[in-house]
């Protein structure tokens, strides 16, 4: 997401297909270079394969792990890497899980998506402002 490189991707973590495709189109619409997994283990094997400028994960996926069991994972290979948690999880527990973190490059963003706060979490994150 830095100018005078290709443009770094936007990987988007969700177990729910529909979640997916709708964010997906948003951003993709907006400009953004998109890819995606359905899952934790997915999240970590793509992160790792790809030049990421903002991750956007579910907190709660089946399977390997939970996006933030995926977080401190890749916290460790990429420190500065801006993080989006987007979860249908009561909003004050979320909140306070990810106090837990104090992890200045993190934020919140509740289910059902408002596109215009996510739009304004990615602003602070990365600095970049485009309509969602």
């Amino acid at each position: 997401m830095a100018s005078g490189r290709p443009e770094a991707y936007v990987l988007i973590v969700d177990d729910d297909p529909l979640v997916l495709d709708l964010v997906t189109t948003r951003l993709e619409s907006a400009g953004y270079n998109v890819t995606t997994a359905g899952d934790a283990w997915q999240e970590v094997i793509q992160a790792q394969a790809l030049r990421l400028g903002l991750l956007i994960t579910d907190i709660q996926m089946p399977g390997f792990g939970s996006g933030i069991d995926a977080y401190k994972k890749l916290r460790q290979l990429s420190p500065r890497l801006p993080v989006v948690f987007i979860t249908g999880v009561n909003p004050e527990q979320a909140k306070k899980t990810l106090d837990d973190l104090k992890d200045p490059r993190v934020r919140l963003v509740p289910k059902p998506i408002d596109f215009a706060l996510l739009r304004a979490v990615i602003k602070q994150l990365t600095g970049i402002d485009r309509p969602l």
